[in-house]
């Protein structure tokens, strides 16, 4: 998928956690089979070039395929897989693989784990210093500096899971479902509990933000999560919720 993965077990044996990260890494290469955009033998290449009809595609193939649909309509098409014509579940897929792998570890009884695929994050329990996992997100106008901390509410045994999408071009736009160029937030880093999920609303949070940091917050509160961005003149907000998973400032707040 062209993304790299790093994994953290603590308190589990080395025996067990060797069988774990084999499992996982035979999982991503399985999701790759059916779901690489590139490889001409993957599932969905095969699909898109008229090889495999909807009927022969895996239950997981159409599984990201139902997830997409639905997250395009929650989101009122500002997340799609549909691009210039093409199909590419490929932005859903990290934070699903991502997802899947969580889930493993949770099924096995891991109590503590961090699981990194390129910035975007899942994490349960403590860290090797016994205290919950703080998640660092890093502030998009100071290099090396930190915009926030974050870490799992107190008294809440679930997952935490945090997603940032950032502006990348040159000209500080992304583009929308529909491939037209629009004005960004320069960063969004939305929190919750489902990666998959978490990570499809930080994509979808930043289009909005060619409406302002509005759309984007009330957005964010709409799904359910909760969100820490920085505008396009470089002033963060957050939605009011966001202070359960942050150490925030006390300005510039932005709710929903």
């Amino acid at each position: 998928m062209g993304t790299a993965f790093s994994l953290a077990i603590v308190g589990e044996s080395s025996a067990t956690t060797e069988k774990l990260v084999t499992a996982i890494r035979y999982d991503f290469g399985r999701i790759e089979s059916w779901l690489s955009v590139v490889r001409p033998d993957s599932e969905l290449y095969q699909w898109q070039h008229g090889y495999l009809s909807d009927a022969q595609l895996s239950m997981e193939t159409r599984e990201v395929m139902a997830a997409c649909e639905l997250a395009e309509e929650l989101t009122g098409g500002l997340f799609s897989a549909q691009h210039a014509g093409h199909y590419d579940p490929t932005f859903y897929v990290k934070g699903w693989a991502l997802e899947r792998a969580g889930r493993r570890l949770d099924e096995a009884e891991v109590s503590s784990y961090y699981l990194n695929g390129d910035g975007d994050i899942t994490a349960r329990g403590d860290g090797p210093d016994g205290l919950p996992w703080r998640l660092g997100v890093g502030h998009p106008y100071h290099p090396g500096a930190l915009a926030t901390v974050i870490s799992e509410p107190p008294g809440d045994s679930r997952p935490i899971a945090i997603a940032t999408s950032r502006a990348t071009q040159p000209d500080g736009h992304v583009t929308t479902a529909h491939d037209d160029w629009v004005p960004a937030l320069s960063s969004i880093t939305v929190a919750g509990h489902n990666i998959a999920f978490v990570n499809m609303a930080s994509a979808a949070a930043l289009a909005a933000g060619r409406q302002g940091s509005q759309a984007s917050a009330a957005l964010v509160h709409r799904l359910g999560l909760e969100a820490l961005g920085f505008d396009e003149n470089q002033h963060p907000w957050w939605t009011e919720g966001m202070r359960q998973f942050a150490v925030l400032p006390a300005h510039h707040s932005t709710t929903a």
